[in-house]
């Protein structure tokens, strides 16, 4: 079993804070088996499904039936409530039964859409849960390298260490995606099928249900654009134009799509540039599979790495850090950059086989006076640096820079 590295700041949001542990994801990314796992481990509770229907029946009909449980009443006991979302009077069943018995029980909740997609008046339930995003393996988490940010920072001033296992890890989730099942199974006929099943059953099923979508076909047929689409930005009006819709309906339906943990996307960086571009996102796809280009499949793999570390080092409380994108009115651009408390930190550009930097790589950082610039490349063995004048520049294989996030 694959020991999931987000089951410590569970056990930190659960036990240490006594808050109610909100832990949101994709479909399929491994969220019921991180909660049974958590109970195991808890030592006292129990585990109900919304979506299994004697489950269903019984919060219904006896709301708190978790104080009957046969418990030892001098530990505190575990509620684990899977989908419960879906319930339509969820908010202020969490709020009454975290008000009324969070000295003796604690609560570990998990959704397969946002959370918060669902807290639309009312009570929100602010104070008494903190967020977690559980995303797709990755390279750090595969060898089980619970990766802080000061452990990154100190990675960019010596990223040497290597092992073979990162390089096995990270080829075996370029084939197979980092979703637990396919990664396990290893078979390219069960992913090819796993694959198209997972984007019905999100968007025929998850997104039709929560949002009342009509046009739930054409959802589908802007998901099938975007895979053509990953790392350049997106252009709402040429998906508009391919679907002959409004334009409102295209930046609805990609929020939902983003907030379904189908994509992401990132913003432009603009401080400091005069001729930046603005408005405009690039969108990546969790299950990078889908893109059939392989160098644009290897940038989005390198971009969920980097969006998994991020938004895991805010979620545990580790700073203001955000990802982003550098492009200029000039056509240069970098892809990626990571921010802290609104400072450019590292420049990342992905190339798949290139040894020379890239001309964008070096102008931005020279401009902007970043510290760390990295080129990440396919092939493996790959770790060169240059210095100039104060500032780092290295070109570093995916699976030795990947291994330095969480």
């Amino acid at each position: 079993m694959i020991e999931r590295l987000l089951l410590g700041p569970v056990g930190r949001v659960v036990g240490d804070y006594a808050k109610m542990a909100f832990v949101s994801g994709p479909r399929q990314v491994g969220k019921t088996t991180l909660a049974k796992r958590f109970l195991e481990r808890f030592g006292q509770g129990v585990y109900v499904n919304w979506d299994v229907l004697t489950d269903q029946k019984r919060i219904v009909r006896d709301p708190y039936f978790f104080e009957k449980e046969n418990r030892n009443p001098r530990k505190p006991f575990l509620v684990v409530l899977d989908e419960i979302h879906k319930y339509a009077r969820w908010k202020s069943y969490l709020k009454g039964a975290f008000d009324g018995y969070s000295k003796e029980f604690r609560f570990l909740v998990t959704g397969s859409g946002r959370l918060d997609l669902f807290k639309r008046g009312g009570d929100s339930l602010l104070g008494r849960y903190m967020g977690l995003p559980l995303f797709p393996l990755s390279v750090g988490e595969l060898s089980g390298r619970a990766a802080t940010w000061k452990d990154f920072k100190a990675s960019l001033s010596d990223p040497r260490g290597h092992d073979a296992a990162s390089r096995e890890a990270y080829e075996h989730l370029t084939r197979f995606s980092g979703f637990p099942e396919p990664f396990t199974r290893a078979e390219e006929s069960f992913y090819n099928i796993w694959l198209q099943e997972r984007r019905t059953l999100l968007i025929r099923e998850d997104i039709r249900s929560a949002t009342g979508i009509r046009d739930i076909s054409l959802v589908e047929a802007l998901a099938a654009l975007i895979p053509d689409r990953i790392g350049s930005p997106l252009s709402m009006n040429a998906l508009r134009e391919d679907l002959g819709v409004a334009f409102e309906s295209v930046r609805d339906w990609i929020e939902t799509l983003s907030r379904f943990f189908y994509l992401f996307r990132l913003p432009p960086f603009t401080a400091r540039l005069t001729r930046s571009i603005k408005k405009e996102t690039k969108a990546y796809l969790y299950d990078w599979g889908e893109v059939e280009t392989e160098p644009v499949r290897f940038e989005n793999v390198v971009a969920l790495h980097l969006y998994k570390a991020v938004q895991t080092w805010r979620a545990v409380g580790e700073g203001d850090v955000a990802l982003h994108f550098l492009r200029d009115r000039d056509g240069r651009e970098v892809d990626f950059v990571v921010v802290r408390k609104g400072a450019p930190v590292c420049l990342i550009e992905v190339k798949q086989a290139e040894r020379d930097f890239a001309p964008s790589l070096v102008h931005f950082q020279r401009r902007m006076k970043v510290p760390t610039a990295v080129q990440v490349v396919h092939g493996p063995g790959v770790c060169r640096k240059v210095s100039e004048s104060g500032l780092d520049r290295w070109i570093l294989s995916a699976d030795r820079f990947l291994g330095s996030l969480p």
